[in-house]
Protein backbone atom coordinates (compact mmCIF):
# COMPACT_ATOMS: atom_id res chain seq x y z
CA UNK A 1 0.00 0.00 0.00
CA UNK A 2 1.36 3.43 -0.94
CA UNK A 3 1.53 6.33 1.51
CA UNK A 4 -1.28 8.07 -0.34
CA UNK A 5 -3.50 4.97 -0.14
CA UNK A 6 -2.86 4.55 3.58
CA UNK A 7 -3.67 8.21 4.26
CA UNK A 8 -6.86 8.05 2.17
CA UNK A 9 -8.11 5.05 4.14
CA UNK A 10 -8.09 7.25 7.23
CA UNK A 11 -11.20 8.89 5.81
CA UNK A 12 -13.25 6.07 7.32
CA UNK A 13 -12.09 6.65 10.92
CA UNK A 14 -14.21 9.76 11.40
CA UNK A 15 -17.28 7.59 11.88
CA UNK A 16 -15.76 6.27 15.12
CA UNK A 17 -15.85 9.82 16.53
CA UNK A 18 -18.95 11.09 14.73
CA UNK A 19 -20.43 13.03 17.68
CA UNK A 20 -17.07 14.68 18.46
CA UNK A 21 -16.57 15.46 14.77
CA UNK A 22 -19.97 17.12 14.56
CA UNK A 23 -19.28 19.21 17.67
CA UNK A 24 -15.76 20.30 16.68
CA UNK A 25 -16.12 21.00 12.96
CA UNK A 26 -17.53 24.23 11.55
CA UNK A 27 -20.23 24.54 8.92
CA UNK A 28 -19.84 26.53 5.68
CA UNK A 29 -20.59 30.16 4.81
CA UNK A 30 -24.04 30.60 3.36
CA UNK A 31 -22.60 33.15 0.95
CA UNK A 32 -20.33 30.53 -0.65
CA UNK A 33 -23.14 27.98 -0.82
CA UNK A 34 -25.33 30.59 -2.52
CA UNK A 35 -22.51 31.37 -4.95
CA UNK A 36 -22.13 27.67 -5.82
CA UNK A 37 -25.87 27.48 -6.46
CA UNK A 38 -25.72 30.59 -8.64
CA UNK A 39 -22.78 29.28 -10.67
CA UNK A 40 -24.60 26.00 -11.17
CA UNK A 41 -27.83 27.71 -12.27
CA UNK A 42 -29.64 25.71 -9.62
CA UNK A 43 -33.13 26.39 -8.30
CA UNK A 44 -35.60 24.83 -5.89
CA UNK A 45 -36.22 21.27 -7.04
CA UNK A 46 -32.78 20.81 -8.64
CA UNK A 47 -31.36 17.33 -8.04
CA UNK A 48 -27.84 17.32 -6.61
CA UNK A 49 -25.41 14.72 -5.36
CA UNK A 50 -23.37 15.30 -2.19
CA UNK A 51 -20.18 13.25 -1.82
CA UNK A 52 -19.17 12.67 1.81
CA UNK A 53 -22.23 14.25 3.40
CA UNK A 54 -20.93 13.43 6.89
CA UNK A 55 -23.11 14.79 9.68
CA UNK A 56 -25.16 16.88 7.26
CA UNK A 57 -23.87 20.42 7.79
CA UNK A 58 -23.72 21.22 4.09
CA UNK A 59 -26.74 18.99 3.39
CA UNK A 60 -28.82 21.17 5.69
CA UNK A 61 -27.85 24.32 3.79
CA UNK A 62 -28.67 22.70 0.44
CA UNK A 63 -32.09 21.55 1.66
CA UNK A 64 -32.83 25.02 3.07
CA UNK A 65 -32.42 26.29 -0.49
CA UNK A 66 -34.93 23.80 -1.88
CA UNK A 67 -32.49 21.36 -3.49
CA UNK A 68 -33.18 17.63 -3.62
CA UNK A 69 -30.09 15.84 -2.31
CA UNK A 70 -28.68 12.34 -2.68
CA UNK A 71 -26.06 12.15 0.07
CA UNK A 72 -23.29 9.56 0.10
CA UNK A 73 -21.14 8.69 3.11
CA UNK A 74 -19.28 5.55 4.29
CA UNK A 75 -20.09 6.18 7.98
CA UNK A 76 -23.38 4.92 9.46
CA UNK A 77 -22.88 7.04 12.57
CA UNK A 78 -22.26 10.11 10.44
CA UNK A 79 -25.45 9.48 8.47
CA UNK A 80 -27.43 8.92 11.68
CA UNK A 81 -26.40 12.40 12.89
CA UNK A 82 -27.25 13.88 9.49
CA UNK A 83 -30.70 12.29 9.64
CA UNK A 84 -31.19 13.72 13.12
CA UNK A 85 -30.11 17.16 11.90
CA UNK A 86 -32.42 17.11 8.88
CA UNK A 87 -35.40 15.48 10.59
CA UNK A 88 -38.26 13.97 8.61
CA UNK A 89 -37.84 15.11 5.02
CA UNK A 90 -38.32 13.82 1.50
CA UNK A 91 -35.65 16.20 0.24
CA UNK A 92 -32.72 13.90 1.09
CA UNK A 93 -31.91 10.31 0.22
CA UNK A 94 -28.89 8.88 2.03
CA UNK A 95 -26.65 6.20 0.54
CA UNK A 96 -24.30 4.32 2.87
CA UNK A 97 -20.96 3.50 1.24
CA UNK A 98 -17.81 4.90 -0.30
CA UNK A 99 -18.45 7.11 -3.31
CA UNK A 100 -16.13 4.88 -5.34
CA UNK A 101 -18.36 1.83 -4.70
CA UNK A 102 -21.93 2.99 -4.09
CA UNK A 103 -24.72 2.51 -6.63
CA UNK A 104 -26.63 5.70 -7.37
CA UNK A 105 -29.62 6.70 -9.51
CA UNK A 106 -28.61 6.82 -13.16
CA UNK A 107 -30.53 10.00 -14.00
CA UNK A 108 -27.92 12.79 -14.30
CA UNK A 109 -27.64 15.27 -11.47
CA UNK A 110 -27.52 19.01 -12.01
CA UNK A 111 -24.65 19.43 -9.56
CA UNK A 112 -22.20 17.46 -7.43
CA UNK A 113 -21.25 18.99 -4.07
CA UNK A 114 -18.63 17.89 -1.58
CA UNK A 115 -17.49 19.64 1.60
CA UNK A 116 -14.18 18.72 3.28
CA UNK A 117 -14.51 15.22 1.84
CA UNK A 118 -13.44 14.94 -1.81
CA UNK A 119 -9.76 14.63 -0.85
CA UNK A 120 -10.65 11.24 0.69
CA UNK A 121 -11.98 9.91 -2.64
CA UNK A 122 -9.61 7.89 -4.83
CA UNK A 123 -8.80 10.42 -7.57
CA UNK A 124 -8.39 7.73 -10.21
CA UNK A 125 -12.13 7.06 -9.72
CA UNK A 126 -13.64 10.14 -8.11
CA UNK A 127 -13.22 12.83 -10.77
CA UNK A 128 -14.50 10.59 -13.57
CA UNK A 129 -17.38 9.26 -11.48
CA UNK A 130 -18.44 12.76 -10.47
CA UNK A 131 -18.43 13.77 -14.14
CA UNK A 132 -20.36 10.66 -15.13
CA UNK A 133 -23.19 11.56 -12.74
CA UNK A 134 -23.43 15.14 -14.01
CA UNK A 135 -25.41 16.32 -16.98
CA UNK A 136 -23.34 18.16 -19.58
CA UNK A 137 -22.90 21.68 -18.24
CA UNK A 138 -23.65 20.51 -14.69
CA UNK A 139 -21.65 21.95 -11.83
CA UNK A 140 -19.03 20.46 -9.53
CA UNK A 141 -18.76 22.45 -6.27
CA UNK A 142 -16.09 21.55 -3.71
CA UNK A 143 -15.71 23.34 -0.37
CA UNK A 144 -13.16 22.99 2.40
CA UNK A 145 -11.75 24.75 5.42
CA UNK A 146 -8.06 25.52 4.94
CA UNK A 147 -5.45 26.51 7.53
CA UNK A 148 -3.53 29.69 6.72
CA UNK A 149 -0.06 30.78 7.75
CA UNK A 150 0.24 34.31 9.12
CA UNK A 151 2.03 36.21 11.86
CA UNK A 152 -0.57 35.33 14.48
CA UNK A 153 -0.34 31.59 13.92
CA UNK A 154 3.32 31.34 12.98
CA UNK A 155 4.65 30.42 16.47
CA UNK A 156 2.18 27.57 16.90
CA UNK A 157 2.73 26.27 13.38
CA UNK A 158 6.51 26.43 13.74
CA UNK A 159 6.55 24.55 17.05
CA UNK A 160 3.80 22.01 16.38
CA UNK A 161 6.00 19.71 14.23
CA UNK A 162 8.44 19.28 17.12
CA UNK A 163 5.58 18.16 19.39
CA UNK A 164 4.38 15.75 16.74
CA UNK A 165 7.93 14.47 16.13
CA UNK A 166 8.33 13.46 19.79
CA UNK A 167 5.31 11.17 19.68
CA UNK A 168 4.94 10.19 16.00
CA UNK A 169 8.14 10.86 14.05
CA UNK A 170 6.89 8.96 11.00
CA UNK A 171 3.81 11.22 10.84
CA UNK A 172 5.87 14.36 11.44
CA UNK A 173 8.10 13.43 8.50
CA UNK A 174 5.06 13.62 6.21
CA UNK A 175 3.53 16.77 7.69
CA UNK A 176 3.20 19.80 5.43
CA UNK A 177 3.07 23.27 6.93
CA UNK A 178 0.24 25.55 5.76
CA UNK A 179 1.36 28.16 3.27
CA UNK A 180 0.69 31.87 3.14
CA UNK A 181 -2.84 31.96 1.77
CA UNK A 182 -2.12 34.73 -0.75
CA UNK A 183 0.58 32.49 -2.22
CA UNK A 184 -1.85 29.58 -2.36
CA UNK A 185 -4.41 31.66 -4.25
CA UNK A 186 -1.72 32.96 -6.59
CA UNK A 187 -0.87 29.38 -7.55
CA UNK A 188 -4.43 28.63 -8.65
CA UNK A 189 -4.22 30.54 -11.94
CA UNK A 190 -1.52 28.37 -13.53
CA UNK A 191 -3.48 25.21 -12.65
CA UNK A 192 -6.92 26.39 -13.72
CA UNK A 193 -6.97 24.13 -16.78
CA UNK A 194 -7.37 21.07 -14.56
CA UNK A 195 -9.66 21.21 -11.50
CA UNK A 196 -7.96 18.23 -9.89
CA UNK A 197 -4.64 20.10 -9.95
CA UNK A 198 -6.32 23.15 -8.43
CA UNK A 199 -7.87 21.09 -5.65
CA UNK A 200 -4.61 19.26 -5.00
CA UNK A 201 -2.88 22.63 -4.67
CA UNK A 202 -5.53 24.06 -2.34
CA UNK A 203 -5.38 20.97 -0.09
CA UNK A 204 -1.58 21.06 0.20
CA UNK A 205 -1.41 21.64 3.98
CA UNK A 206 -1.28 18.68 6.40
CA UNK A 207 -0.73 15.09 5.33
CA UNK A 208 0.10 14.54 1.65
CA UNK A 209 -2.61 13.41 -0.72
CA UNK A 210 -2.11 13.16 -4.47
CA UNK A 211 -5.41 14.37 -5.92
CA UNK A 212 -4.49 15.39 -9.47
CA UNK A 213 -5.25 13.25 -12.52
CA UNK A 214 -4.77 14.33 -16.16
CA UNK A 215 -8.23 13.21 -17.34
CA UNK A 216 -9.99 15.76 -15.11
CA UNK A 217 -8.85 18.47 -17.55
CA UNK A 218 -10.97 16.85 -20.28
CA UNK A 219 -13.97 16.28 -18.03
CA UNK A 220 -14.38 19.77 -16.55
CA UNK A 221 -13.97 23.39 -17.63
CA UNK A 222 -14.63 26.92 -16.33
CA UNK A 223 -12.78 26.39 -13.06
CA UNK A 224 -13.35 29.19 -10.54
CA UNK A 225 -12.08 29.59 -6.97
CA UNK A 226 -13.52 31.89 -4.30
CA UNK A 227 -12.59 32.08 -0.63
CA UNK A 228 -13.58 33.70 2.63
CA UNK A 229 -11.08 34.12 5.45
CA UNK A 230 -11.88 34.32 9.15
CA UNK A 231 -10.07 34.43 12.47
CA UNK A 232 -10.47 31.97 15.32
CA UNK A 233 -9.23 32.17 18.89
CA UNK A 234 -8.89 28.69 20.35
CA UNK A 235 -8.09 27.34 23.79
CA UNK A 236 -5.94 24.29 24.42
CA UNK A 237 -9.02 22.17 25.16
CA UNK A 238 -10.69 23.29 21.94
CA UNK A 239 -7.58 22.57 19.90
CA UNK A 240 -7.23 19.09 21.39
CA UNK A 241 -10.92 18.38 20.74
CA UNK A 242 -10.47 19.34 17.09
CA UNK A 243 -7.26 17.34 16.79
CA UNK A 244 -9.12 14.23 17.93
CA UNK A 245 -11.30 14.54 14.83
CA UNK A 246 -8.34 14.94 12.45
CA UNK A 247 -6.79 12.17 10.36
CA UNK A 248 -3.36 13.05 11.76
CA UNK A 249 -4.48 12.07 15.27
CA UNK A 250 -5.55 8.62 14.11
CA UNK A 251 -2.13 7.96 12.62
CA UNK A 252 -0.54 8.35 16.06
CA UNK A 253 -0.08 5.16 18.09
CA UNK A 254 -2.99 5.07 20.59
CA UNK A 255 -0.48 4.43 23.38
CA UNK A 256 1.16 7.79 22.58
CA UNK A 257 -1.93 9.94 22.18
CA UNK A 258 -2.35 11.04 25.82
CA UNK A 259 1.26 12.24 25.98
CA UNK A 260 0.86 13.98 22.60
CA UNK A 261 -2.26 15.80 23.86
CA UNK A 262 -0.51 16.87 27.05
CA UNK A 263 2.50 18.22 25.15
CA UNK A 264 0.15 20.08 22.83
CA UNK A 265 -1.67 21.64 25.79
CA UNK A 266 1.64 22.75 27.28
CA UNK A 267 2.60 24.38 23.99
CA UNK A 268 -0.64 26.36 23.91
CA UNK A 269 -0.23 27.45 27.52
CA UNK A 270 3.34 28.55 26.82
CA UNK A 271 2.06 30.67 23.93
CA UNK A 272 -0.42 32.46 26.17
CA UNK A 273 -3.28 30.00 26.72
CA UNK A 274 -5.08 30.65 23.44
CA UNK A 275 -4.09 30.55 19.80
CA UNK A 276 -5.42 33.15 17.37
CA UNK A 277 -5.12 32.00 13.79
CA UNK A 278 -6.43 32.58 10.29
CA UNK A 279 -8.49 30.05 8.41
CA UNK A 280 -10.20 30.15 5.07
CA UNK A 281 -13.10 28.43 3.41
CA UNK A 282 -12.45 27.81 -0.26
CA UNK A 283 -15.03 27.08 -2.92
CA UNK A 284 -13.95 25.59 -6.24
CA UNK A 285 -16.54 25.22 -8.98
CA UNK A 286 -16.16 23.68 -12.42
CA UNK A 287 -18.56 22.82 -15.22
CA UNK A 288 -19.00 19.38 -16.80
CA UNK A 289 -17.51 19.55 -20.25
CA UNK A 290 -19.29 18.26 -23.34
CA UNK A 291 -16.06 16.49 -24.27
CA UNK A 292 -16.24 12.76 -23.56
CA UNK A 293 -12.73 11.68 -24.56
Amino acid sequence: MTLDESVRRLGTVFDLAAEAYDAARSSYPRSLVDLAIERGNLAAGSRVLEVGCGTGKLTELLVERGLLVDGVDPGPNMIAIAQRRLGETDAVTFHLGRFEDVDLPQQPFEAVFSATAFHWVDPTIGWAKAAAFLKVGGSLALLSHVDCRDEQSRSMQDEFPAVLRRHAPEVAAEWRQPAEFDAVLAGVAERRGNPSEVWDWLMQGGLPRELAVPEAARLFEDVEVTSETYFVETTADELVSRLRTASLYHRIDPACRDAFEEDHRRLVERLGGTVRSSRAVVLMTARRSARRG
